[in-house]
């Protein structure tokens, strides 16, 4: 699809450019008008102000093929951007709508990642955008990331210092997630924080896996036919964070089909991966004037709708029209510091009376030697125009008139919404530098040009500033602390740096050998590094991209560990090989020392101590006989009746290791005057019953074998004393 941009020199999406003339280096912006307006809060959003709640959860009707109890938990922002609901939205996009196919699915293209389950919280705002977040990802770079929405919807909620007022199930927007990505909180994997929808807590402080870029906000629908920004931005950039309104009556379960024809607030974020212009309109339980519907992804589990995913009508009167965004992120390596003031990002905006241009700028302090290359902030215009002044040292608020500006760059967004601004030239700072950061913003049509993070009472109460950080001005000449006139509020403006120096890789653990199985916790001691990835068993692969990882060894053996950090500048990486030793299982002891000798009817008992707790199994001539589990030490009693060679095994297992003993046991007639390998049976002499008697009578043992002469075998003696002799 070819986009014809109307507005003079907005360039495609969402990149800057180099429109305005370029002033001179170091000098002072130019004056603006000599006016003293006042700087105020523009109108902030109607539904907000209103004290609009989530939808409640709700069960599905049942019968319509797909009962469960799902949550949904859209919750308005004070922000008001009336301009992307107006016509006049339609003024920057005008798109030949015969480039758009008739029917588009990211599933099918394979750049879209798989259905999710919120469970019974108000998480909704959460999944859709971590969903468009990963189809950018798979879309542009082939990479397939499953991010953890429980840390997005923990971390920024009312149980944490840099969280909102709202409890983890009363929901959230696409602002909150955009605070949430903008400062670095996020992405982290799934497998670092997994989803519990009863959770209230998250760990803060695992690395981010991606730098989130942008946070476009998108023009919303302006008719049930008016679809054709919405389809270009899920085409180019993959899918879209969108909101509805969630009723269940107005659900077909059969046809996996919703159309809402009220004008109830929305209640619900989904997001939109795909349309079918021809998909029929009686599908729908509410009829409409026509076919076609978005292809929408949702976030109550891969059971319900068509394995996750419904079907909403283009003549559904609330997909598309009110919150649309699209989120994209580049490596995690591109920066490697952030500088800012607002954790809780875009609140409110401010605008000085009147005027459609304001100035801001956010003073900040290098904590090392660095580089400044890109400046992050909020417009909240459609195609608005901006121009950035670079300051050292700032005297007079975030500026110093006698140095002048060391940088100026300057370009223009289509879209509302967080930005990132690559800088063309670079600026060094050193340790405990003081730099600024200036932007004038202008805006074509909307009220407060300003992006500000302050208190708002029920949401952002925990917004806090102090004196020396945020500046504001009319004319760039002129400026106030912003902290003076509205108490704890700060710009959105933020500094990325990166090192100047490569990092050095270099790491310890808490163990280095041990019993299997054998967890050893991994403490980085690399400097300058930003990234980490770990390989643990020396398999080639990466274990761990976590900075201190703990790993546990399965198997016995000796491991390689490697470490390879990483900065903008590059990378290193250190190698021990065999450092991780993973001890074997063994017997440790074992009774008897060697094969035995006994006489029928004599028992023996067996016993192997191991170097740890493990499986113990027993078997005589390969017959098991005992078995025991998690223990070092283990005992097996026999007594056999019957002459003949046995073997005695024990077999010690745990994981993959396994330890084998053996004993040939030779059990003999317990004549004693035989050879061991003699029968029972052969002829004793009355010398031989005679000395019997005397070793019972005397409780002594037979001279020859050690053996005991019970009361039975005496009397068996006697009896093999008669029958050999006739008697």
């Amino acid at each position: 699809m070819v986009l014809i941009l109307c507005l003079p020199g907005s360039p495609g999406l969402a990149a800057g450019s180099a429109e305005a003339p370029e002033m001179p280096q170091n000098c002072t912006p130019p004056a603006e008008p000599a006016v003293e307006p006042a700087i105020e809060t523009a109108p902030m959003n109607p539904d907000f102000l209103e004290g609009v709640q989530p939808y409640p959860i709700e069960p599905l009707s049942p019968g319509d093929g797909d009962e469960q109890i799902s949550g949904t938990g859209y919750k308005p922002a004070p922000v008001n951007l009336p301009e992307l609901e107006s016509p006049g939205g339609r003024l920057l996009l005008k798109a030949s709508g015969s480039d758009l196919p008739p029917v588009y699915d990211l599933r099918k293209e394979g750049k879209v990642t798989a259905a999710k389950n919120q469970g019974k919280d108000g998480s909704c705002w959460a999944f859709s955008t971590i969903a468009s977040l990963e189809s950018y990802i798979v879309g542009k770079e082939g990479e397939i990331y499953d991010f953890s929405e429980n840390n997005m919807k923990n971390l920024m909620s009312d149980g944490y210092p840099q969280g909102f007022d709202l409890t983890p199930s009363e929901g959230g927007n696409a602002l909150i997630s955009t605070a949430y990505l903008s400062r670095w909180s996020g992405p982290v994997n799934e497998s670092e924080d997994p989803y519990n929808d009863s959770s209230t807590y998250s760990p803060a402080g695992f690395p981010e896996k991606k730098h989130v870029q942008e946070a476009l906000l998108l023009p919303g629908k302006t008719g049930p036919l008016d679809n054709e920004v919405l389809k270009t931005i899920v085409k180019e950039q993959g899918a879209v964070y969108s909101t509805m309104y969630w009723n269940p009556g107005y659900y077909q379960g059969k046809n996996h089909a919703y159309r809402y024809t009220g004008s109830q607030r929305v209640n619900h974020a989904v997001t939109i991966v795909g349309w079918n212009d021809s998909f029929d309109r009686y599908s729908f339980a509410q009829v409409p004037p026509g076919d076609g519907a978005f292809i929408v992804k949702n976030s109550w589990g891969n059971t319900w709708g068509e394995s996750g995913y419904f079907y909403i009508s283009y003549y559904d009167t609330r997909l598309g029209y009110n919150e649309n965004a699209v989120f994209s992120a580049e490596s995690r390596n591109n920066y490697d510091h952030i500088y800012q003031y607002d954790p809780l990002g875009w609140i409110i905006s401010k605008e000085y009376t009147g005027s459609l241009v304001a100035w801001g700028g956010n003073v900040f302090s290098s904590e090392r030697n660095e580089t400044l290359r890109a400046i992050g902030f909020y417009t909240t215009d459609l195609n608005t125009a901006y121009e950035i002044y670079v300051y050292k040292n700032p005297v007079s608020g975030p500026v110093n008139r006698e140095q002048g500006f060391i940088a100026q760059e300057n370009g223009r967004y289509s879209f509302p919404g967080y930005h990132t601004h690559v800088l063309k030239s670079e600026v060094p700072l050193l340790a405990g530098e003081k730099f600024s950061i200036v932007i004038r913003f202008a805006n074509p049509s909307a009220s407060g040009p300003l992006a500000v993070e302050q208190p708002v009472v029920f949401y952002s109460s925990k917004a806090r500033a102090n004196p020396g950080e945020s500046y504001v001005s009319p004319n760039g000449i002129r400026w106030e602390d912003i902290s003076a006139g509205s108490s704890e509020a700060n710009l959105c403006i933020k500094a990325l740096t990166t090192n100047n120096v490569l990092p050095e890789a270099g790491f310890s653990s808490d163990l280095t050998a041990g019993l299997y199985p054998l967890k050893v916790q991994f403490r980085d001691l690399s400097s300058n590094a930003f990234s980490w990835e770990w390989d643990m068993d020396g398999d080639g692969r990466t274990d761990s991209t976590a900075r201190n990882p703990a790993y546990t060894y399965g198997s016995q053996g000796n491991y390689a560990v490697s470490l390879t950090v990483s900065n903008s500048e590059g990378s290193d990486t250190l190698a021990k090989p065999g450092y991780i030793t993973v001890i074997p299982l063994s017997i440790s002891s074992a009774s008897p020392g060697g094969n035995i000798t006994t006489y029928s009817g004599e028992g023996h008992a067996f016993n192997v101590s191991t170097n740890y707790a493990c499986d113990i199994s027993w078997y005589l001539n390969g017959e098991n006989r005992k078995n025991e589990s998690s223990v070092k030490n283990s005992s097996y009693l026999e007594t056999i009746s019957s002459q003949g060679l046995y073997n005695v095994t024990v077999v010690a297992r745990t994981g993959d290791g396994e330890v084998i003993r053996n004993w040939s046991w030779t059990v003999c007639s317990w004549n004693p005057w035989n050879r061991p390998a003699s029968q029972e049976g052969e002829k004793i002499s009355t010398g031989e019953l005679q000395e019997a008697i005397h070793i019972y009578r005397s409780g002594l043992q037979i001279p020859e074998t050690g053996a005991e002469l019970t009361k039975e075998r005496l009397r068996e003696l006697i009896i093999l004393w008669r029958e050999g002799s006739g008697r």
